[in-house]
């Protein structure tokens, strides 16, 4: 995503929004047809889990942004916010690039990429992720940082 322009990313973002119906519709037709349940609720992330367990997901599938974007959309609906692409390389240079839902949070700047999340779902593996990253996004803990040396 680095090596692209402002421009070009702007560009693919607007791709993707403008089929991420499409991308909905194909995870929600393959998932329904092997009796898995994507209904945009929470409890759906469980299916959602196992269907890539079960598939043998890899990063390199259509399946891979398929799921990011329904990810993503779970978000948004339960917890509000707006599909953007992070152009910020100073502040959120992780997700730099990526369509990431913000305005989800009383915290300001807090972006949830479901892309990111996904992935590391597939790499990992680690059950409940999906609802653990959604509640630290929306409900972020505060960091006591005074037990850690600072520089004076």
């Amino acid at each position: 995503m680095e090596n692209l322009s402002k421009e070009e990313l702007e560009k693919k973002f607007e791709n993707f929004l403008f089929n991420i119906d499409d991308y909905l519709n194909n995870i929600i037709d393959k998932a329904g047809s092997q009796g898995y349940n994507f209904d945009y609720s929470l409890d759906s992330l469980i299916d959602m889990e196992k269907y890539i367990i079960e598939n043998n997901t890899t990063l390199n599938d259509d399946d891979y942004n398929d799921l990011s974007a329904y990810l993503g959309e779970v978000h948004r609906l339960e917890y509000g916010g707006k599909w953007i692409c992070n152009l910020d390389e100073e502040n959120n240079s992780l997700s730099y690039g990526f369509p990431v839902i913000e305005g989800h949070s009383s915290i300001p700047n807090v972006l949830f990429s479901p892309f990111h999340v996904v992935k590391a779902f597939i790499l990992y593996k680690k059950i409940n992720l999906f609802r653990d990253a959604i509640k630290s996004q929306v409900h972020p803990k505060d960091i006591d940082w005074s037990q850690y040396p600072n520089e004076d």
